[in-house]
């Protein structure tokens, strides 16, 4: 039989007191081989149950905050230290495109190829005189690199006709007493080194610049020639990937490839195609801009007959500008992916600029766009409108209107009738838009965006004023609206004659 270590203890006491009562289960003394010595002992408890002390809680969590707050400190200081110290040193590279308007030069044919010595010569030129225009500023005097000059073209007589008595000698035209000069339009870029610290000062001795130099009747006075019409832009980020010299401004994208541009007269009806297509996908990190010209006096046209690209305009991307040169305040559109909607897209003069921008992976079938020239009158517009109905849109509606369109309208109906418009199509100017740039005005009353097939609107008299003005910027399909002539008696009595028949 097992014996307990409390039957031990009753063994014990009672040699004391007494001897053990008779036939007792008892038996006393005991050895130890009767006892279970496991039972002597109570077993420790096991680690894991026992709980921690509450100080030493607190003296662990406390030490680990001092670590973090030590750790984060450290992280703010050298933060602060890069900030003010060495980021300091960070040189970065930009680029401005602009244009600039250059009085008593009449445009040649050999101006077009950048190859022939008389566009070399011009070109020096400009470079000489936008060298002495950023001298004037000591912002830009101190971090200006060079410029190269992209293309040529001319211009109305008008856009820079300046008094020849402010001509220098070899600038004077031909005709002594000619007060009206032939121009020309020169698209240039320029390169500015700096601290990225910098770009904000850089940023607004650019601006000033541009509001000085695009002051109408403003002339920047040079050694070299006369300078007006200033007009300028921050390159866009997505073309930045190579500078002027070929040295990489993006190292991660040293193989992005820019390539030369091509001149392309479209006085004849032609096509032109991404590289490869239609047979293979354009290829990667690839830049090819075309310039196209049509003759004096007539505007360029483009039509997309296919346009398959990345659908991501961070990577893959085709850009129109009414310009030679990428000039962020000339973008036309811009497009991406498999766009749907109008892609005819019109000049306001007698240039345009189509760019393609291609990124490493992801290469896509490319486009075929249709160009021709259309006369410049053809975008006339405005006028009176007479008669019981009519038609009237935007200037060649269904392609894009072009930029810089000013058109006036004033739409007369018979004595005693008023006048009702409504528009089939209206996209002017971008949606949400406080309709400053691209409008339609009814009545002094602004319309932009976009307006549903259900706009209506009813003059007070017989006669009704629409007027559509567009910026030199980002152009939209435009509208197109039917008038006709509105008797207000009648189209009362109408709901009350079919309510008659309802009851009867």
């Amino acid at each position: 039989m097992r014996r307990s270590a409390a039957n031990l203890k009753l063994c014990q006491r009672s040699e004391v007191v007494s001897s053990p009562p008779v036939n007792s289960d008892l038996t006393c003394p005991l050895s130890l081989q009767d006892l279970d010595v496991g039972e002597l002992f109570l077993q420790a408890s096991d680690s894991r149950d026992v709980e921690k002390k509450p100080g030493r809680r607190r003296r662990l969590w406390a030490g680990l905050g001092l670590l973090v707050a030590a750790g984060a400190l450290a992280l703010l200081t050298g933060l602060l230290v890069w900030h003010f110290h060495l980021r300091q040193d960070v040189q970065v590279t930009k680029l401005y495109v602009g244009s600039v308007g250059i009085g008593g030069r009449s445009f040649r044919a050999d101006l077009e190829e950048p190859a022939s010595d008389g566009f070399s010569i011009l070109a020096q030129k400009v470079r000489a005189q936008l060298q002495q225009i950023y001298s004037q500023n000591s912002v830009l005097a101190k971090f200006y690199k060079d410029s190269t000059v992209q293309a040529f073209r001319s211009v109305p007589d008008t856009w820079c006709s300046v008094p020849s008595s402010l001509l220098t000698e070899s600038l004077r035209v031909s005709s002594e007493g000619d007060s009206q000069l032939d121009g020309m339009v020169a698209y240039y870029e320029s390169e500015f080194e700096l601290p990225v610290v910098q770009l904000s000062s850089l940023d607004k001795a650019m601006a000033s610049l541009e509001a000085t130099g695009s002051q109408r009747g403003r002339l920047l006075r040079t050694n070299a020639a006369l300078i007006s019409g200033v007009s300028l832009g921050a390159l866009d980020p997505r073309l930045t990937r190579t500078n002027m010299s070929g040295r990489t401004v993006h190292p991660n994208v040293a193989d992005f490839s820019e390539k030369a541009p091509i001149s392309v007269h479209v006085r004849k009806n032609g096509h032109i195609d991404s590289p490869g297509f239609p047979d293979a996908p354009y290829g990667p990190n690839t830049a090819q801009k075309w310039q196209l010209r049509a003759d004096p006096g007539h505007r360029v046209r483009l039509d997309f007959h296919t346009l398959i690209l990345e659908d991501d305009c961070e990577q893959d991307f085709i850009q129109i500008y009414d310009s030679l040169a990428p000039i962020r305040p000339r973008l036309l559109t811009e497009q991406c992916g498999y766009p749907r909607g109008s892609l005819s897209f019109v000049s306001s003069g007698n240039v345009m600029l189509l760019l393609l921008v291609t990124s490493q992976d992801k290469n896509f079938p490319g486009f075929r766009v249709l160009y021709s020239q259309v006369p410049a009158a053809g975008g006339d517009c405005g006028g009176t409108l007479s008669g019981e109905r009519g038609s009237f849109s935007s200037p060649f509606f269904p392609a894009n209107y072009p930029p810089r369109a000013d058109c006036s309208w004033t739409v007369q109906v018979p004595e005693g009738r008023l006048v009702k418009v409504q528009f089939q199509t209206f996209s002017v100017g971008k949606d949400g838009s406080p309709c400053l740039h691209d409008y339609v005005t009814i009545d002094e009353e602004r319309l932009c965006g976009s307006q549903s097939e259900s706009s209506v609107f009813i003059s007070q008299s017989n006669k009704m004023r629409v007027s559509f003005r567009s910026d030199r910027g980002l152009v939209y399909p435009g509208f197109s609206a039917q008038y006709q002539a509105y008797d207000r008696k009648k189209h009362l009595i109408l709901p009350l004659q079919a309510q008659l028949l309802c009851f009867t």
